[in-house]
């Protein structure tokens, strides 16, 4: 396990609702009541419920106190917030700790691919290609980290355009598994059995499926656990 980052300052709190796709209703350690800014459009029933315990970091905005970066599942807490598993992910590449990026580097972020946008650029030598993120948050089966938990259009688009750029270019969809319990990746058909098809169809035209494994721990502490996790996709 590796040490990626250490947030200064993170409050636990229970949550009261979810008051929207973006906003959760938490209580701190105080009894102060917030409401928290929820970057995870996923639906993540098995993790935003009331009473369940979450970690929240400071946020200044109109409209909420804190933003929601983690939630409990059972013993562990499992990082929910896209973006940070993003910064985590740009940090273990940086620190040349994914076997499978030796001799490549993220090169630009959030390239514009036609009417879409490729979370990373990544470059060697005079070669290029394209990286996809995804946030895989959900357990199945005890040990599955897997993604998605609900349809979702905007990844069956993303896996359309990776795979017409795998023919000339190499492409990555890389799934960030953020629960401790997980040992392999497997994408979830009852979340979206489409996106799952569409995957298996793009391993076979050279797209690459590959999976980290990245965890916090109850007072904020991120670390990389598995750089090369393994996947599982039919």
């Amino acid at each position: 396990m590796t040490a990626v980052h250490a947030y200064e300052e993170i409050t636990t709190c229970r949550i009261i609702q979810r008051v929207n796709r973006f906003a959760v209703r938490v209580r701190d350690q105080s009894g102060a009541e917030h409401l928290a800014h929820l970057t995870n459009s996923g639906r993540l029933h098995d993790l935003i419920f009331p009473g369940n315990a979450c970690l929240c970091v400071p946020r200044v905005s109109a409209k909420t106190t804190m933003r929601l970066i983690a939630a409990a599942s059972g013993q562990d807490m499992v990082l929910i917030d896209p973006a940070e598993q993003s910064r985590a992910f740009v940090r273990t590449a940086a620190m040349s700790l994914i076997p499978w990026l030796d001799g490549w580097s993220l090169d630009r972020s959030e390239v514009t691919v036609g009417d879409s946008r490729i979370d990373f650029g990544i470059k060697s030598g005079d070669d290029g290609g394209f990286l996809e993120l995804k946030s895989a948050a959900m357990l199945l089966s005890g040990f599955e980290g897997s993604f998605p938990d609900c349809p979702t259009t905007r990844g069956r688009k993303h896996l359309g355009v990776m795979r017409r750029l795998a023919a000339r270019n190499r492409c990555v969809i890389l799934f960030v598994v953020t629960h401790p319990g997980a040992r392999l990746f497997r994408p979830n058909t009852q979340g979206d059995p489409v996106f799952c098809k569409d995957l298996a169809v793009a391993a076979d035209d050279g797209l690459e499926v590959r999976a980290v494994k990245i965890c916090i721990d109850g007072v904020g502490r991120i670390r990389l656990e598995n750089p090369d996790l393994p996947c599982v996709i039919r």
